[in-house]
């Protein structure tokens, strides 16, 4: 390192060094520099120093090769430090999926709980400035106006909770990652949001479309002349149909509207029209043992067929309650004549 440089370096209040430590440690000499800009410029400090351009004592920094420093306006130059790592006092917001709603706590607490700093960028705020920081109601945080714009979006947790699609004001930060996993498949509600199948009647009318969606798609898969019916399936998110079943927030929304439920409806139609007119797909229906009748019945018929656990054929609801399984009954029948030869 040549003489100017270590000169710039001792100008901007970092302290002697050692070569190798500055070579070695290009992340602690911008932190050093960030506490020193700190010190000598916010305007909180009591003995406010004159307009000496920090640039000044940055030109001949190890590495930079004497890289022109474009003029920026204080508030950018504040931001722009204060964006490195963090520090002791502060970190910036990560990227996270909360699931619950955010409790109400005084503007005061949580701001002091902030130790007075802005939670985007970490940027200090005197205490008589407080009620000038916007709240995110997706973190339960406070940021300066550089950080929050007064953009708004849905809060997952409200969803899951109460049902709750209302717009709420959010920070810039948790706006872009809340647009950036609307459409994806992330909320379990076997797991968050349990409540909302007994909440939302459409909720769980989906659920039951979705079971008849899957039995009949395993039909129609296994028929070579329904090409036409399964490209109908393509509109409808893939992960629907998958196990476990997720949503995503658009998916959720749009069960609100009513949009879910009637796509699923009517692909239910068009498909069991198929089933109807195939006489493949006939060839593999079943015919109730019990009554004997000539219509043919499918799993996929959740209001009239039962299903016996064990061997999985098929019956009239009517006709298997409080029965025994026919087939099941011959199965055993046969095993023991075979084990007593």
């Amino acid at each position: 390192m040549n003489k100017e440089s270590c000169a710039s370096i001792s100008d901007c209040g970092v302290g002697t060094m050692t070569p190798d430590l500055i070579g070695n440690s290009a992340e602690w000499l911008a932190q050093q520099l960030v506490l020193e800009f700190k010190r000598k410029w916010l305007p909180s400090h009591v003995h406010r120093r004159g307009r000496q351009s920090l640039r000044s004592s940055l030109q001949e920094l190890p590495g930079t090769g004497g890289v022109e420093v474009k003029t920026r306006s204080l508030t950018e130059e504040i931001r722009l430090r204060t964006r490195m790592r963090g520090t002791l006092n502060w970190a910036p917001p990560s990227f996270q999926i909360i699931f619950s709603i955010q409790p109400q706590q005084r503007r005061s607490e949580v701001v002091a709980l902030q130790h007075y700093l802005c939670a985007g960028c970490g940027t200090e705020v005197e205490p008589r400035y407080i009620k000038k920081l916007r709240h995110c109601e997706y973190l339960g945080r406070y940021f300066c106006d550089c950080c929050h714009s007064g953009s708004e979006a849905v809060i997952p947790g409200r969803v899951l909770s109460n049902w709750d699609f209302s717009r709420y004001s959010v920070s810039d930060f948790s706006k872009q990652l809340l647009d950036s996993v609307w459409s994806q498949p992330l909320f379990d509600l076997s797991s968050v949001g349990k409540a909302l199948w007994s909440k939302v009647k459409d909720l769980d009318r989906f659920r039951e479309l979705r079971e008849q969606l899957i039995g009949i798609r395993k039909l129609l898969k296994a028929c070579r002349l329904s090409e036409r019916v399964l490209a109908e399936f393509e509109p409808l998110p893939a992960h629907l149909l998958d196990e476990p079943l997720l949503f995503s927030m658009e998916d959720l929304y749009r069960v609100k509207k009513g949009q879910l439920v009637a796509q699923a409806r009517a692909l239910l139609t068009a498909a069991s029209e198929h089933v109807d007119n195939c006489e493949l797909c006939r060839g593999r229906g079943f015919i109730c043992e019990f009554c004997r009748a000539k219509d043919i019945i499918f799993p996929f018929q959740k209001d009239k067929c039962q299903r016996c656990p064990v061997c999985k054929t098929c019956f009239h609801k009517d006709c298997f309650l409080g029965k025994r399984c026919p087939k099941c009954t011959r199965i055993q029948s046969r095993t023991k004549v075979q084990t007593k030869s």
